[in-house]
């Protein structure tokens, strides 16, 4: 991998100090963007510098004001002079550098450290040396979760690359990510023929959405123009930090003609190298394996997303050459058992977070990912996001999610269920820490926390669950002694390596109160702790005995401080008590040990603070800088032994570790499910393999979060079944199963409700949860389409209408027989023959395709046409609303039912708004003269056969008003009289309203 030499800055003065500092400013500013921040260590203090116009006062050459206010420091004036003006500084002391990187990366700043160290190859002269850069999708804290919140941070980079097939330009998008904290990667890539709208960029934006990057690296073929509106309106990529690189010839051609440089020479020679297979085989072999690249054919397959990752691979190289160690190999995201989620199914069915102040406001109940996440690790909440977000059709991993969950439920009692989330919620973020080992970025008293949490997973393995067959199985495969055996193996390790209860209080790197290492592990450092506690043990000796000369316990006190160390102090008056009672001793010597004794003739006091003063004697200032001296060298030992057991416990243990890491994900994300399911009464989903095509039959189905919004009154459930068994009923009038439904009704009915109540429960049971219903059963669908208004994208300047119709163009072109499509209103963006005509193209192409469909709509017209009504596995439903007068309210039953319902609504809503009676009549006037089937109860004419049989809507369709009366039974099986057995062939039980197409529909069947 290409890397640029570390500079190193030799010693210099001030004035020249400030100068090489805004010449690295420039340089890095020009890579990484203009929000970079050069730090600059100094001494003590790492320090940013300004150039302070003299006349105007506006600084320049550095962004030290966007330093200013995010990191709350003060700008101080320097002594030295620049060509315009004064230099201007801000800084923090050395120990305090990562708080400030950590503030700066959250605000999106990119921040480059250089370190002051001594150069042992020139006398030991003092040399500032690149140690880094971090940015915010790169950094990662020493602290562990105790101090930050995130569950990730992720680092992607997008190839947008152009190709033309068979005469039209199509788009490869490819796509790489890394999970800074975790070292876990993924790549996906997807070709679409190169339309400038939303639908063109559906699986990009998803793959954002689910990983939300702090830090997006976007390689774009496109002119800068295309780039920004794709940046901007079509995708909307809003990372903390975003660069930008053009790969086309005609930016690289201006880049070496014009000052204007968006992409350096060093950035166009990475591109070319990230092209080429050569280098992309050497960096992927580098990471994973000299047979990588030949084993794992999606490295090939996925030429772009591979380019994608390679890059990847060199920013992170870039910023750390340790970032890259260890990196999962990618997960590939085109698999063939993921899920097809397009058109924006995860946001428009509530499955990842509204971030609107709407949904902030609903807490847990902001979205299904919130609310059903009661994982209680960090690692289950990332496997668990894993899940939710990438559902799977994958019958066999499905039906073993929803075994071992009911195991769970039926073996664990409530108080063993609580003991065990308990135990989880102990467990700290192992992934996080185990890269922070990596980077030796672990603190005794975070590998402290992470010892603990290997305590925990001991007892976890102890836990009746862990204990059944079934259990263990799915849980650790066929590796169970294994892993049980290694981590009491690991733990042995850290436990004879580490004085672990005293790793608990160190929060340093290189400052060490207390000796952390084990005796016998380092001889060096023992002999050194040897004398640090014989010195010691002296030095106190030396003061109880100065105590007992004056009979007193605490007349001589001992004083510390961090620079001075130890010393002895006692007031003016009693100092002088003392040295009168040293002047009348016989003895000339104090014997304070065999090899330590004090000639009293040496012993004087020099003065310490106003009040007191301090034993001066040249034995105990050789003894005082010993103690000092042992324990600035057990720093630097227990520092380096410290760092000798991360390298070893890195080498041994990372991978046993990632079985522990990867036992307690699977555990949490298991608990989860069989709590909710518990909790909120869910039901085990059953699969159907035999069905010829997916299919869903619920019973009882409800909506995971409105149930729990809306708790006003009890849920109203439904039931439904759809297109299972379709070959059985496609040669028949009108389907019993419906693969397609048009479902009418007014606003606020319940429709939309409904229909992502549906959605939701599919994407729960392809994630392996159990589903909110009282029975669930289906064939696994491999795409979902979704079209619901309320998600409209105003904000990227496409129209209703446009948006609605790419989203079809999608369906339309993927759609079939194993895809679900809900859609909410679908062409309200244009005028009503149109939208009609549209409709109807699209209801018929679904059909044909004998796709799963369900279209909440207005369209009532539709129903009467022969098109629509030919289509054998389609069926109108509605849920009703009518208008109650002794009440003076309007009724919702939610309640699903047949036919299209009343097509008149509108001002059914309007009485219970309680607008002006006069204006109302009005408008029935109006609806009365205008429309047909307005009022329809009061339209319908009585049968001819008897006054008290209504001829309203036809009971067999459901769908037009009854033209025609039909005898249930037949009229030539009555009497003279007229009677058929007991009652007259004219009883209105026997009339049936009809309309005339289903009334010859029904002497055909009788005639056969």
């Amino acid at each position: 991998m290409y890397r640029e030499p570390p500079p190193i800055m030799p010693p210099q003065k001030e004035d020249l100090i400030y100068n090489q500092y805004f010449d690295y400013t420039e340089k890095y500013q020009k890579i990484y963007g203009q929000n970079t921040i050069v730090l600059m260590q100094v001494g003590s203090f790492f320090e940013v510098y300004g150039d302070k116009h003299a006349k105007t006062g506006q600084i320049t050459k550095s962004r030290i004001e966007l330093f200013k206010s995010t990191c709350n420091l003060m700008i101080a004036e320097k002594s030295c002079q620049t060509p315009t003006g004064v230099l201007v500084m801000a800084g923090f002391r050395d120990y305090v550098l990562d708080k400030y990187l950590e503030k700066m990366t959250a605000n999106g700043i990119t921040a480059v450290v250089f370190v002051q160290k001594k150069d042992a190859t020139n006398g030991g002269k003092i040399v500032r040396e690149f140690a880094g850069v971090y940015s915010p999708g790169t950094y990662l804290p020493y602290e562990s979760e105790q101090t930050t919140h995130h569950l990730s941070n992720n680092l992607m980079c997008i190839w947008l690359e152009t190709a033309t097939i068979k005469g039209t330009k199509h788009m490869i998008c490819g796509m790489a990510n890394a999970h800074i904290f975790t070292g876990q990667t993924s790549i996906f890539e997807y070709e679409t023929p190169f339309l400038l709208n939303t639908t063109t960029f559906d699986e990009l934006e998803r793959y954002i959405s689910v990983y939300n990057p702090s830090e997006v690296i976007l390689i774009s073929a496109f002119n800068e123009p295309t780039t920004q509106k794709i940046v901007n309106e079509l995708v909307g990529i809003k990372p903390q930090v975003l660069h930008i690189i053009y790969s086309n010839d005609d930016n690289f051609k201006k880049d070496k003609k014009t000052s204007d440089e968006k992409n350096s020479n060093k950035e166009n020679q990475i591109l070319e190298n990230c092209q080429n297979q050569v280098y992309i085989q050497h960096v992927l072999s580098a990471l994973f394996g000299t047979e990588s690249f030949q084993l794992c054919q999606e490295f090939s397959t996925y030429t772009i997303a591979t380019q994608a990752f390679v890059y990847l691979v060199h920013f992170l190289q870039e910023h750390s050459p340790d970032m890259a160690k260890r990196l999962a190999i990618p997960l590939f995201k085109n698999t063939s058992t993921r899920m097809i989620l397009a058109n924006h199914t995860l946001k428009q069915l509530n499955v990842l977070e509204d971030l609107s102040d709407d949904g902030k406001k609903m807490g847990k109940l902001s979205s299904i990912y919130t609310w059903l996440n009661r994982c209680c690790t960090p690692m289950g909440k990332r496997e668990y996001h894993a899940q939710i977000t990438s559902p799977t059709f994958d019958e066999q991993w499905l039906n073993k999610e929803y075994e071992t969950t009911s195991l769970f439920i039926k073996n664990v009692h409530t108080g063993s269920f609580d003991n065990l989330r308990q135990n989880l919620r102990k467990i700290c973020d192992m992934e996080k820490i185990m890269r922070q080992l990596i980077l030796r970025k672990v603190y005794p008293q975070t590998f402290y926390s992470f010892y603990k949490s290997l305590c925990e997973i001991s007892d976890l393995l102890q836990h009746e669950f862990c204990c059944i067959d079934e259990a263990t199985t799915y849980l650790f495969g066929e590796e169970e002694a294994t892993i049980k055996s290694n981590l009491n193996k690991c733990r042995q390790f850290i436990e004879t390596t580490l004085n672990i209860e005293k790793c608990a209080q160190i929060a340093s790197m290189t400052s060490f109160d207390h000796n952390i290492i084990s005796v016998g592990i380092s001889p060096k450092l023992d002999a050194i702790f040897t004398e640090y506690g014989e010195s010691l043990a002296t030095f106190h000796k030396v003061h109880r005995h100065f105590n007992e000369i004056l009979g007193e316990t605490d007349f001589v006190k001992i004083h510390e401080t961090e620079k001075m160390g130890f010393s002895l102090i006692i007031t003016k008056k009693r100092g002088q008590q003392l040295l009168t009672v040293l002047e009348k001793m016989k003895t000339k010597t104090l014997d304070i040990a065999d090899n330590f004794i004090i000639p009293v003739k040496d012993v004087r006091l020099s003065k310490s603070t106003a009040s007191n003063e301090e034993l001066d004697f040249p034995q105990l200032k050789r003894l005082i800088e010993t103690i000092q001296k042992c324990k600035e060298r057990m720093s630097e030992e227990i520092a380096a032994a410290y760092l000798v057991f991360l390298g070893t416990f890195e080498q041994d243990w990372f991978n046993h570790c990632q079985s522990f890491v990867k036992f307690v994900a699977k555990l949490d994300v298991l608990q989860c499910k069989a709590y909710v399911a518990k909790k909120y009464n869910y039901c085990k989903p059953v699969i159907d393999n035999s069905a010829p095509q997916s299919f869903f039959e619920f019973k009882g189905l409800r909506h995971v979060l409105i149930e729990h919004i809306q708790t006003n009154e009890i849920y109203v459930t439904n039931d439904l079944t759809m297109s299972k068994n379709v070959s059985i009923f496609e040669s028949m009038d009108k389907g019993i199963v419906p693969t397609g439904i048009l479902l009418y009704g007014t606003n606020a009915v319940g429709k939309t409700s409904f229909i992502r109540a549906i959605g939701i429960a599919i994407i729960m049971a392809q994630s392996g949860f159990y589903v909110p219903c009282s029975e669930f059963c289906y064939k696994p669908y491999t795409a979902i389409y979704t079209r619901i208004l309320g998600n409209d994208n105003l904000f990227k300047n496409l129209s209703t209408f446009a948006v609605e119709m790419s989203e079809l163009r999608v369906i339309l072109n993927m759609a079939d027989e194993n895809s679900l499509i809900l859609g909410d209103e679908l062409c309200s963006g244009t005028e009503t023959e149109s939208a009609l005509s549209i409709f109807s193209a699209g209801l018929v192409t679904l059909h044909s395709r004998k796709s799963t469909f369900l279209f909440a709509t207005h369209f009532h017209e539709i129903a009467k046409w022969d098109e629509i009504r030919e289509l054998n596995c389609l069926q109108m439903k509605h849920m009703s609303v009518h208008y109650d007068r002794e009440r003076d309210c309007l009724v919702y039953d939610r309640k699903l039912k047949d036919g299209a319902g009343n097509r008149m609504y509108g001002l059914e809503v309007c009485k219970s708004l309680y607008l002006d009676t006069a204006f109302l009549e009005m408008a029935y006037g109006f609806r009365n003269r205008y429309f047909d089937g307005q009022s329809e109860l009061a339209a319908a004419k009585i049968s001819s056969y008897n006054s008290k049989k209504v001829r309203g809507l036809c009971e067999i369709c459901k769908e037009v008003m009854g033209q025609e009366t039909h005898h249930l039974s037949p009229q030539k099986d009555a009497d003279s009289e007229g009677f058929i057995g007991t009652f007259h062939k004219n009883h209105p039980a026997n009339l049936s309203s009809v309309c005339s197409k289903c009334h010859d529909k029904i002497h055909i069947m009788d005639n056969k």
